[in-house]
């Protein structure tokens, strides 16, 4: 019988990314966001649509405006579309969630071991909420688009989430799978390990590259080779 790492080192918590790292709903947000921008007669050109990937909700409420569906990302008719939008990925989200393989392993694995761990995204708080719960509410922190703590690759939103463990930057890794997220987290000091196949950035000894979320232990994320 094999038996989980015990955490040692400093490592005392992992911060996910979700959109991407730990799920893939960007399909349903590319869906929503279609038909409700079309639905006002907007036109969601698909330049358009590429930028909803990774998008904050300013950045969201700002590609609704750019389609002529509403007057200016602050009308508050946008509210109400990117609104519309949330509630249909919110409905997708419960009906089927969109975990990438691994996911439930891996945040399972970490609980089992005693590591603290917490979700950091753009998303509104209610869609992170419904993934958090297919996980197994293994969170102990949620940071979301609604926070206001700004957007990646701003530091803020993982600063936000060490604070709120009441942990230092050196006691975390963080798992990413965009530049702009890596960059939020190695603003801070904070480990991360880079899901893909290209180092974002390749000097940077603070971060690290598997090319899948399966390919993750926690033997990687305790940073054992440190």
């Amino acid at each position: 019988m094999t038996t989980s790492p015990t955490p040692n080192f400093t490592v005392r918590a992992v911060l996910w990314d979700m959109d991407g790292t730990l799920m893939d709903s960007q399909p349903f947000w590319d869906e929503a966001f279609i038909h409700h921008c079309q639905a006002l007669g907007g036109d969601p050109r698909p330049e358009l649509v590429a930028q909803m990937t990774g998008a904050s909700i300013r950045q969201a409420r700002e590609l609704i405006a750019a389609t002529g569906a509403t007057r200016s990302w602050d009308d508050p008719a946008t509210q109400e579309v990117f609104e519309a939008i949330a509630h249909d990925v919110e409905a997708s989200v419960s009906a089927a969630p969109p975990l990438l393989p691994g996911a439930l392993r891996i945040t399972s694995a970490l609980s089992e071991v005693g590591l603290a761990q917490g979700i950091v995204s753009a998303s509104p708080r209610r869609i992170v909420e419904k993934v958090a719960s297919a996980l197994g509410d293994v969170f102990a922190v949620l940071v979301t688009g609604d926070d206001g703590v700004g957007a990646k690759p701003d530091p803020l939103p993982y600063a936000t989430a060490v604070e709120r463990l009441d942990l230092r930057p050196q006691d975390c890794v963080v798992v990413e799978d965009s530049p702009t997220g890596a960059a939020s987290a190695r603003g801070n000091g904070i480990h991360v390990v880079q899901i893909g196949t290209t180092k974002h950035f390749p000097a940077d000894p603070g971060l690290v590259v598997v090319p899948d979320l399966a390919s993750i232990t926690p033997h990687l994320l305790l940073w054992a080779d440190r």
